[in-house]
């Protein structure tokens, strides 16, 4: 599975490119909790910045816990 953070509705994770009426972190749970009852072999994520555009470190908290269903699928 390929993520590009820049999907993501802005403000939920740090991203440099941000564009209205991306995902929310529970639409994509929801993805991850469908991909998961098929086989995934593996999960790169993109466009993820290290800290927000202010300069405030940023967090992978909130998008590993969204896609934590295919992180702990068998």
């Amino acid at each position: 599975m390929h993520l590009d953070c820049d999907v993501l509705e802005p403000g939920l994770v740090p991203i440099e490119y941000q564009v209205p009426g991306g995902l929310s972190l529970d639409d994509l749970r929801a993805c991850a909790t469908e991909l998961a009852r098929r086989k995934v072999i593996g999960i790169e994520i993109a466009e993820f910045e290290s800290e927000w555009l202010d300069g405030r470190p940023g967090s992978a908290d909130r998008l590993i816990d969204a896609i934590a269903p295919l992180i702990s699928s068998p």
